[in-house]
């Protein structure tokens, strides 16, 4: 269906055939890109008061919004919530335990330490450490000792997966307003994403309390605030969705205030550590996003198979396994073509080996009529409506 007068943004983005999996795919991609420093190329500074990867990040959760607004408002909060489960933890899980176990390991033994894999297991903050800190999506520890010797940022082994903790709690945000009614008020939906916009301007606007909102200060009040408007915008979009036109004009002015927010002089802060006028446009992004997941070819891509998560968990630790080996010294275009290629097998081994068997379950508890089955001694939760809502997979 063509954009044009009278259609509106639902009936463009149909559910079964859309491109938005190809999309996540391409921001997922995007973080590589995001991430090159990693190897010593130079700042990664878009226009100053973003970087690539935040940009992608925000679409993600933007995405992320409108898609499982559908899922919580078709779903009780028990079957909701067993559903994101699964299609966040298992897969994080794996992520991390190859992280600290293999992609750790290969560090240390490239460190050239003396004693071997018992060593390592049993260094103070070592790789069970690693694993058991990390276990709940928190970045509560981002290194194991003695695996990042001699490479450009040693700061953490996957700073892509600190955004998966913002994003489960705006799904349980968002499902929290579903187990009480509020999404059957669309408008109360938008007048919370304004509302947070709003704080989010003044935080950013004032620069003394722009000083007590960063990644020294209140960060997760910080990331909250950067997270939750562009999360609820989808959200909102997706309830007014038979409302809201199908216009590319719409898009494109709205990805021109995006950027005409960042001549706005407030937020003079750093990018990633304290707030900036790019988190408040951030909002601005999502329309354009999701038009572009109903117009943009390609719509089979990701379709059933979804590898963006996958990609978007594993890009970071390959990144910073190929700076350890020092691929970096190829240059630019190989280290990301190199980490491009490690990431996408991982993500296709996550998707065929954890994600897609995980996701079966997403039935239990129905029985083959429709109905509900006793899940007490199964699950902690009590499905009643299977969904297929993806997760964002990123950050970001």
């Amino acid at each position: 269906m063509k954009a044009g007068e009278g259609i509106t943004l639902g009936e463009s983005l149909r559910p079964r055939s859309n491109s938005l999996n190809l999309i996540r795919l391409l921001l997922a991609a995007s973080v590589v890109l995001s991430h090159a420093p990693l190897g010593g190329f130079g700042s990664e500074l878009f226009l100053r008061w973003t970087t690539i990867g935040s940009l992608a990040v925000y679409c993600f959760f933007g995405i992320s919004g409108y898609l499982i607004a559908g899922s919580a408002e078709s779903n009780n909060f028990g079957r909701f919530l067993w559903h994101r489960v699964l299609r966040i933890f298992p897969a994080f899980w794996i992520c991390l335990i190859v992280t600290a176990f293999v992609f750790g390991w290969l560090g240390w033994l490239h460190a050239g330490h003396g004693c071997g894999f018992a060593c390592y297991l049993h260094e103070p903050g070592g790789p069970v450490d690693y694993v058991v800190h990390n276990a709940w999506l928190r970045s509560s520890q981002l290194t194991i000792p003695g695996t990042l010797k001699g490479i450009p940022f040693p700061l953490a082994w996957n700073g892509s997966i600190w955004t998966l903790f913002y994003e489960f709690l705006c799904y349980l945000l968002l499902g929290a307003l579903a187990l009480v009614g509020a999404l059957r008020n669309r408008f109360l939906v938008a007048a919370i994403a304004v509302a947070v916009l709003v704080l989010e301007c003044v935080v950013t606007s004032v620069p003394s309390l722009n000083m007590q909102f960063n990644a020294f200060n209140n960060w997760d009040l910080a990331n909250l605030l950067r997270f939750v408007p562009v999360f609820l915008t989808g959200a909102a979009i997706y309830l007014y969705r038979k409302e809201i036109p199908d216009s590319g004009w719409l898009a494109l002015c709205s990805l021109a205030a995006t950027f005409a927010v960042y001549l706005v002089p407030v937020g003079n802060g750093i990018p990633g550590l304290t707030l900036t006028r790019a988190d408040l446009s951030a909002f601005l992004l999502v329309y354009p996003t999701l038009w572009l997941g109903a117009h943009l070819p390609g719509r089979s891509i990701g379709v059933p198979n979804d590898y963006s998560y996958g990609l978007y968990i594993y890009a970071f630790p390959v990144a910073q396994l190929l700076a350890v080996w020092g691929a970096c010294r190829w240059g630019y275009a190989p280290y990301v073509a190199l980490t491009l290629v490690g990431a996408a097998t991982l993500a296709f081994a996550s998707w065929w080996l954890i994600e897609k068997r995980f996701l079966r379950l997403r039935d239990l508890g129905r029985s083959s009529s429709g109905g509900q089955i006793p899940l007490a001694s199964v699950v902690p939760v009590q499905p009643t409506q299977v969904d297929s809502t993806p997760t964002t997979g990123l950050p970001t």
